[in-house]
């Protein structure tokens, strides 16, 4: 994942990873066509079936995204993609 990528980072917290507010952020790529809110509804339903940050665990379909922890955590913590779109979340940045 390239973290200098163009993207929109969302501003709108939602129940992420230990139940904490985490941020969504939208990738731009030739045809993806989410937004934040959307983006933020994948990642809470991610969460919702995973609150825990584990990594090497199997991807887990939510819609048509297929979304995963990241195997070390930087900026991205669970990123979702499909043939589309490419999100993922992040810890608000102080």
């Amino acid at each position: 994942m390239d973290e200098s990528a163009p993207a929109d980072y969302c501003t709108d917290p939602f129940p992420g990873a230990l139940g904490k507010p985490m941020l969504a952020v939208v990738v731009h790529t030739p045809s993806g066509r989410l937004t934040c809110d959307r983006a933020a509804a994948v990642l809470f339903d991610y969460y919702a079936e995973r609150r825990e940050p584990t990594a090497g665990r199997p991807p887990l379909v939510i819609g048509t995204m297929t979304c995963n922890q990241v195997p070390e955590p930087a900026l991205p913590q669970v990123v979702c993609a499909d043939e589309d779109d490419l999100i993922y979340s992040m810890w608000p940045q102080t």
